[in-house]
């Protein structure tokens, strides 16, 4: 019994570990750094850290998770950069344009850059749902009035529906009575 409900827990979770090298999904900021218009984030020695929270220094990309998740992308430090984020080499859309090109208030503070977001903000920012399936993120510059800088992404994988739960839950229950009635039919 111990060992199906072992295979079982291990075949439902083993989507999330599909990339050795995956950035987690659980909400937290990775930053990168990146230089002028048609360069890609990347992690450099030039990048500065964050605050409001602290991110993690993201390994180079492409960025692979695997799932459902909501992607967002976040300029920081210097105000007036935008983004085109891409899934699998697929354009997703372009991070908001940002209306001031300037030494915003907000610095490394991410809590403070959210909250300062274009439309109408200091700085660009851009949501993303993804689907289902193997995810490899890369972000291209497409406007930078400083020729580099650095900014941020977060990955946050779906909460699953209760329905989930009741129909894994089930599944144990079958396959645990399954094995206790077995022996009871045996001729």
């Amino acid at each position: 019994m111990r060992l199906s409900l072992l295979t079982a827990a291990l075949i439902a979770f083993a989507p999330a570990s599909m990339f050795a090298d995956a950035i987690a999904t659980d909400g937290s900021w990775n930053s990168f750094c990146f230089d002028g218009v048609g360069s890609f984030g990347a992690i450099g020695l030039a990048c500065a850290s964050t605050t409001d929270p602290v991110a993690n220094d993201s390994v180079d990309a492409p960025w692979t998770f695997s799932g459902p998740a909501t992607l967002q992308v976040l300029d920081l430090f210097q105000s007036g950069d935008q983004f085109d984020v891409f899934d699998n080499s697929v354009n997703l859309g372009d991070t908001s344009l940002p209306i001031r090109n300037s030494n915003a208030p907000c610095g490394s503070d991410i809590g403070c850059a959210l909250a300062n977001t274009a439309p109408g903000g200091d700085y660009s920012y851009g949501v993303f749902d993804l689907g289902p399936g193997s995810h490899s993120i890369t972000i291209e510059v497409v406007k930078s009035p400083f020729g580099g800088g650095a900014a941020a992404f977060s990955a946050s994988s779906a909460t699953p529906e209760p329905g989930t739960f009741l129909l894994f839950g089930t599944s144990l229950c079958v396959l645990s009575l399954g094995r206790r009635f077995r022996g009871m039919f045996r001729l």
